[in-house]
């Protein structure tokens, strides 16, 4: 897809793309044009590779509409991408991305399947509620998850948390850590524009947000 067609498609494609939204159009390897919204930015610049694994990587791939969760390893960040390629006569020419924060996903179809999570205790395993996970740590390869009555163990691993928590309530702050959104305390400064998360625990456990994580964290709560 040449480069002179973009503002041609951007202004087809403008009025029904919702405030919030990025828009990435690439053509069958690279990108050639991004508009990052207020709510993400997977800074992605023109002449970029396409990568593995990202929303438009696998339209590509399918040569059909898709609508895929993106985990945070692929641009630093989570997404959901809804990915529409421009095929002609069989063949790629390129391809259009709408690129939605996790918490404002378009389909209510790919909210989260779960309501609770297992912890291994030393007797059997105990069923908690998300409400009462206040986080999740990940530590020498094991995940565990933590409430105001303790530590418990979890079989998940934490790329496939991602895909399971509820966005919205669940943010991943760090490679090793969730947070429970309603369970934050008070945010602390702290180096290189990175964060300290003082959680509503009894240990008032401070959490630390990354500088991989550190932007879309201020978008997601405002500051």
């Amino acid at each position: 897809m040449e480069n002179t067609l973009v503002p041609e498609v951007l202004q087809m494609i403008g009025e029904v793309v919702p405030d919030g939204v990025s828009i990435a159009i690439s053509d069958g390897s690279q990108y050639l044009y991004y508009q990052p919204s207020s709510t993400i930015d997977l800074k992605i610049a023109p002449g970029d590779r396409v990568p593995v694994g990202s929303a438009t990587y696998k339209a590509l791939q399918e040569m059909g509409k898709v609508g895929h969760y993106v985990e945070s390893r692929v641009f630093g960040v989570p997404y959901y991408g809804l990915s529409l390629p421009l095929v002609s006569q069989g063949q790629v020419m390129g391809c259009i991305t709408a690129i939605y924060a996790p918490q404002a996903l378009p389909l209510p179809a790919q909210e989260p399947r779960i309501s609770f999570l297992i912890g291994k205790t030393d007797d059997g395993w105990l069923p908690l509620s998300l409400h009462d996970i206040v986080y999740i740590s990940s530590r020498d390869g094991r995940t565990f998850l933590h409430t105001n009555n303790g530590s418990y163990a979890n079989k998940y691993s934490m790329a496939e948390l991602e895909t399971l928590l509820p966005a919205g309530q669940f943010v991943r702050c760090h490679r090793s850590y969730f947070v429970n959104m309603e369970s934050i305390g008070f945010i602390h400064p702290h180096f290189h524009s990175t964060f300290l998360l003082e959680m509503k625990d009894k240990q008032k456990t401070r959490v630390p947000v990354s500088q991989t994580y550190a932007s879309s964290f201020r978008q997601l709560l405002g500051f």
